[in-house]
C-alpha cells in the first residue's frame, strides 16, 4: 500500500507538500480574516509572468521569479494604501497586467518549451531539489515571522486602528507579510499551479473558522486540516494519475461541505 514511498520523487513531493501546507496554514488566518485572501490569487497570476521570464533568462527560473513577484506584491501593497485605489482593484490591476505580459512572453519568447498546462495546474512530482529546499526555507521564514510577530499581526488582523494606536509599524509588517506570501506563491505555482495555489491559503481558515471562534484554534485547526488534506491528496493522486493540486482542492471542498452541513446539527 505504501510501496510508492520508496521512490525519491514521491518522498520529495511529500516534503514539498508538507512545507507548503504548513506555510499556507500559517498565512491563512492573517490574510483571510483581514480580507486579503485575494492577494494570493493576484500574486499567482503575477508568478505566471515571473516564472516565464525566469525560464527565458535563467536555468533556475525561481531566482528570477521570486524577486519579480516580491516587487509586484510590494506594488500591490503600496497601491492599496493610496486613497485613489482600493486593495481589490490594486490586486486586479497588477495581476492582469502581469498575466498579459506572461502570455506575450510565451508568444514571442524563443526556445520556450514548457507546457502552458503544467504552468496552470503544476506538477509536484516533477519538482526539483531546488524547489524542495526553497519550500522548506519559506516554511521556516514564515514560521519564524509568525512566531516572533504573532501579537502584532493579531492586532493588525482584528483592529488596524488600534494596532496603529499601539505604535505597531503596520506598514512594515504589512509589507513583510506580503513579501513572504509572494515567495510562498511562487514556489506553490511551480508545484501546485497558477489556478489552484490560492486555494491553499483560503481553505484552511474558512474551514477552521466554522468550527471555532478562537484565533489560536483557527490557526491550529487550519494547520491540521492543511496537513491532512495535502498528505491524503498526494497519496490519492499518484496511483490514480491525476493532478495533485486539483485533488487537494477537491478534498478541501468536500471537507468544507461536510463541515457546513454538520454545523447546524452540532449547534443543536
Amino acid at each position: 500500500m505504501f510501496d510508492f514511498f520508496q521512490y525519491e520523487f514521491i518522498q520529495q513531493a511529500m516534503i514539498i507538500g508538507i512545507a507548503l501546507a504548513v506555510s499556507a496554514a500559517l498565512l491563512s488566518p492573517f490574510l483571510v480574516l483581514n480580507q486579503q485572501a485575494m492577494i494570493a490569487d493576484g500574486l499567482a497570476h503575477v508568478s505566471f509572468a515571473g516564472i516565464i521570464l525566469g525560464i527565458l533568462l535563467s536555468e533556475e527560473a525561481l531566482f528570477i521569479a521570486i524577486p519579480f513577484v516580491m516587487l509586484a506584491s510590494l506594488l500591490i501593497k503600496y497601491l492599496s494604501t493610496t486613497k485613489t485605489i482600493n486593495g481589490d482593484a490594486a490586486i486586479g490591476l497588477v495581476s492582469a497586467v502581469s498575466f498579459a505580459i506572461g502570455l506575450i512572453l510565451i508568444k514571442k519568447g524563443e526556445g520556450f518549451s514548457v507546457s502552458i498546462e503544467s504552468m496552470l495546474v503544476g506538477n509536484i512530482f516533477t519538482a526539483t531539489q531546488t524547489e524542495m529546499w526553497l519550500s522548506i526555507i519559506i516554511m521556516g521564514l514564515i514560521g519564524a515571522f509568525i512566531l516572533l510577530s504573532y501579537r502584532k499581526l493579531l492586532l493588525m488582523t482584528y483592529d488596524m486602528d488600534y494596532a496603529r494606536f499601539s505604535k505597531i509599524n503596520v506598514q512594515f509588517y504589512g509589507y513583510l507579510l506580503s513579501g513572504l506570501t509572494a515567495i510562498f506563491i511562487v514556489v506553490g505555482v511551480r508545484t501546485i499551479g497558477t489556478l489552484l495555489i490560492s486555494a491553499f491559503v483560503v481553505f484552511p481558515s474558512i474551514i477552521s473558522s466554522q468550527l471555532t471562534k478562537s484565533f489560536k484554534n483557527t490557526l491550529l485547526l487550519g494547520l491540521i486540516s492543511s496537513l491532512f488534506v495535502v498528505i491524503v491528496g498526494i497519496f490519492i493522486a499518484h496511483p490514480l494519475e491525476i493532478p495533485v493540486g486539483s485533488t487537494i482542492v477537491i478534498l478541501y471542498a468536500i471537507i468544507l461541505l461536510i463541515v457546513l452541513t454538520m454545523k447546524p446539527l452540532w449547534r443543536k
